[in-house]
């Protein structure tokens, strides 16, 4: 009888074992195609897949590198299967170039529709030079910034200089696209006159996080000026050109920047094709929205993140139908 009573328990753990292998075989792979490792996207899409593969959710996300967000873009305009089952993080700014078929998308794309954003992105010109006092001061200087394939850092500013001043001041400028910590360490090695520097930001509460080169510049030593690119640029720039978002980077959020600047906001996240299952996004979203603290257990770019914040600046067509399904229930719109 012991013997039996002892085959039969095994025979039911057994049987639970594989129940609940079954039902963790059952839940769905979603893929997320994220960007350069180390990057702020990519360390947020680790703390996704974490928080969603240790939830209680029916899918478990994959989460890969990929060399940035034009190649999400990209991957998932060109690949039919892709679409069914992969979310990449992108920008507004990558998919107003994806839409215009500007570079680096040698033809137009289908813009990617968002599931949630991760933070506000703020980019602005640094100077050393004491006589350097206003964007305007740069006429005939050089500045370095990032390659123009890096949305943030190098079409976004290159466009606010073409955009948001003079064609006449824009046509003197000797500009250097060599790259974010590139540039960085040319202002530092004083081989040029300014460079673009930024961080992340909540665009709910105005908390700021420094990009790396950002802390690399500020580290110098040296006495920096920080150039406000003015609403009015910022302005004339979202009307010719990429939509950037007026927001002014409160004083102190950088050591040595005493006054707020005016910046053309970028904002960044999780994105999926219109052809992307809504049960999916919704899914997705709603475990944004749901974990939202748990962000800033993985990354301090995580305590930049906010429930408001996760659609801040993006109009209901924009977002994916599955993931407007989760914050209108939420009561977020």
């Amino acid at each position: 009888m012991k013997r039996f009573l002892t085959c039969l328990c095994l025979v039911v753990m057994s049987l639970a074992l594989c129940s609940g292998l079954a039902g963790a075989a059952e839940k769905v792979r979603i893929n997320l195609l994220s960007t350069p490792f180390g990057t702020g996207s990519y360390v947020l899409g680790t703390a996704l897949e974490n928080i969603v593969n240790k939830g209680d959710y029916p899918i478990l996300i994959s989460h890969a590198e990929t060399p940035g967000q034009a190649f999400n873009v990209n991957k998932l305009n060109a690949d039919p299967a892709a679409r069914k089952n992969t979310v990449g993080t992108a920008s507004k700014g990558i998919n107003w170039l994806a839409a215009q078929g500007k570079k680096p998308f040698p033809a137009k794309r289908t813009p990617l529709l968002l599931i949630g954003s991760y933070t506000y992105t703020a980019t602005w010109l640094v100077t050393a030079d004491e006589s350097i006092k206003s964007v305007s001061d740069l006429r005939g200087k050089r500045i370095a910034m990032g390659r123009i394939p890096q949305a943030i850092w190098g079409y976004e500013p290159d466009a606010l200089l073409r955009c948001g001043y003079s064609d006449d001041f824009y046509k003197s400028l000797s500009i250097q696209y060599v790259g974010t910590g590139e540039a960085a360490t040319a202002l530092v090695n004083g081989q040029v006159d300014a460079a673009t520097i930024g961080g992340y930001m909540d665009p709910i509460s105005g908390k700021f996080s420094p990009a790396p080169q950002t802390v690399e510049v500020v580290a110098s030593g040296r006495d920096l000026h920080h150039l406000d690119w003015t609403e009015e640029a910022v302005k004339k720039t979202a009307a010719k050109d990429i939509q950037l978002i007026p927001f002014s980077v409160p004083a102190n959020s950088v050591e040595g920047q005493t006054a707020p600047i005016f910046i053309g906001a970028d904002t960044h996240g999780l994105f999926a094709h219109p052809d992307f299952p809504e049960e999916y996004a919704y899914i997705l979203a709603k475990a944004m929205i749901e974990n939202i603290d748990a962000f800033a257990q993985y990354h301090a770019l995580g305590a930049l993140m906010s429930r408001e914040g996760l659609i801040k600046g993006w109009s209901p067509e924009q977002i994916h139908p599955g993931a407007l399904r989760a914050y209108k229930e939420a009561g977020l719109l």
